[in-house]
């Protein structure tokens, strides 16, 4: 039988830990970069559509939240009370905020890389790239308002170069020309970016090729080669966040079908040593949490592309580099791990595990209904379920302040107190919308809706 992933529309919405605001494009001109750039937009030109309603009240206090609602793109304000819509067309796709908030950067049309400044006054379309971006390709500093971008010579080319841009500068190239980068990473301080590269290899057997991971200088200077993984395929998953070891997949096969099905995470240390593994996981970066202090790593682990079958949490501890598969409840799953903000307890979606493949799209429907939201210490001790939340819980992660949690339901954003249990909807992000899937592709929860805590 043909291995199946769904891929839920509805889940097509990202909850990020970073300040949201987006704007859209009025007049434009070229700046003496070649970007383009948006002054002052002219929001008189925006078409009179009616505003979604929202609970004030409910939000005050708990940040910001920019979502997409019918390819228009609106922020809630909780720290103003206020909801605005700043685009009329779209859609925007992986919506990224700079790390003080001031900026953010999305996918345009045609993948325009674009970046927005929060407040509204200036918008800029970064033009001096090479090719059109994927939604995978660019990511902030950690801590300047700078952002990475992998991209081809041109469009359709494997080769794929690191570019630095600055809101309102030409992008600068950071890797050599003959460089095919896979995947890429900022190192907590922002200072280095660790990425892959596809050695040459004989195009008659591509199977065979070798991936080498590199770690090279922001402010320039010679890459430095810290390992190779002969006839494999390396993807990073990240930095480690004290910065002394990155993490990466090993794909054995160069291929899509076994990335679906999860790969092996591995462990590398800088300070010298061979990788070392750490469990079987998914890509899929809503399913990996660090702890505040960056010492624990919670990931969902489990062979298979099947979200309804073998899948669990795992707590991975970086000063001890052992990997503990934490309780659940028999014939469940476990998924979408998330720390509170203090690192004192953890929150997760829980599943009914199902034995074979949901025979149609209503049974797959059916088995949504089954996932509820729950809490525990941290280390998976003292596990209760959320009861007043309800079922058919898609995302969840833990508010500002500790006491809440923002989950999605019913195409819609709510909030829980998790001490007293009471639940409110915050506002629709998607009205109307048929439950529909897709098998064969994922849609990651990354490019409709960030949270700012």
């Amino acid at each position: 039988m043909i291995m199946k992933l769904i891929a839920v529309t509805k889940l097509s919405v990202i909850l990020l830990l970073i300040a949201a605001l987006f704007i859209s494009a009025g007049c434009s001109k070229s700046n003496k970069s070649g970007q383009t750039e948006v002054a002052n937009p002219d929001r008189s030109n925006k078409s009179t559509l009616e505003m979604p309603n929202f609970n004030n009240e409910a939000w005050r206090g708990q940040g910001r939240l920019a979502f997409t609602r019918e390819d228009k793109l609106y922020v809630l304000n909780g720290d103003n009370g206020t909801i605005t819509r700043l685009s009329d067309t779209g859609p925007a796709g992986k919506p990224q905020w700079s790390p003080g908030g001031e900026w953010l950067a999305y996918l345009g049309n045609g993948n325009r890389l674009v970046i927005t400044k929060a407040d509204g006054s200036i918008t800029h379309e970064i033009t001096g790239l090479p090719a059109p971006v994927n939604a995978l390709d660019f990511a902030w500093s950690p801590n300047a308002d700078a952002l990475a971008v992998a991209t081809g010579v041109d469009h359709g080319a494997d080769k794929q170069e690191i570019y630095l841009a600055w809101p309102g500068e030409t992008p600068r190239r950071i890797t050599s020309a003959d460089t095919s980068v896979s995947s890429f990473a900022w190192s907590p301080d922002g200072k280095t970016i660790a990425y892959v590269d596809t050695l040459p290899y004989d195009e008659q057997a591509p199977v065979n090729r070798d991936d080498a991971l590199y770690i090279t200088p922001v402010e320039g200077g010679k890459p430095l080669q810290l390992h190779i993984e002969e006839n494999a395929g390396i993807i990073l998953a990240g930095w480690r966040p004290d910065g002394n070891a990155l993490l990466f997949w090993v794909d054995p096969g160069h291929g899509v079908s076994s990335c679906a099905d999860g790969l092996k995470l591995y462990s590398l240390p800088l300070s010298g040593g061979k990788p070392y593994p750490l469990t079987v996981t998914q890509l899929y970066p809503e399913w990996r949490s660090w702890s505040p202090d960056g010492q624990k790593l919670l990931a969902v682990a489990g062979y298979g592309r099947e979200f309804w079958m073998n899948k669990y949490l795992v707590e991975f501890d970086s000063q001890t580099g052992t990997c503990t598969k934490l309780p659940r409840q028999t014939n469940t799953v476990t998924l979408y791990p998330d720390w509170s903000p203090d690192g004192r307890y953890i929150s997760y979606l829980e599943a009914a595990e199902l034995e074979d493949y949901p025979e149609n799209e209503e049974a797959i429907t059916a088995w949504e209904q089954t996932w509820s939201l729950w809490i525990a210490d941290a280390g998976g001790a003292n596990a209760r379920r959320l009861d007043e939340a309800g079922t058919g819980i898609e995302r969840a992660l833990w508010s500002r302040d500790g006491s809440h949690i923002i989950y999605l339901k019913d195409n819609a954003v709510w909030l829980i107190n998790v001490h007293d249990g009471n639940p409110v909807k915050i506002v629709d992000v998607m009205p109307g919308q048929e439950d529909w899937h897709s098998y064969f592709a994922y849609t990651s929860p990354s490019y409709k809706l960030v949270y700012y805590r």
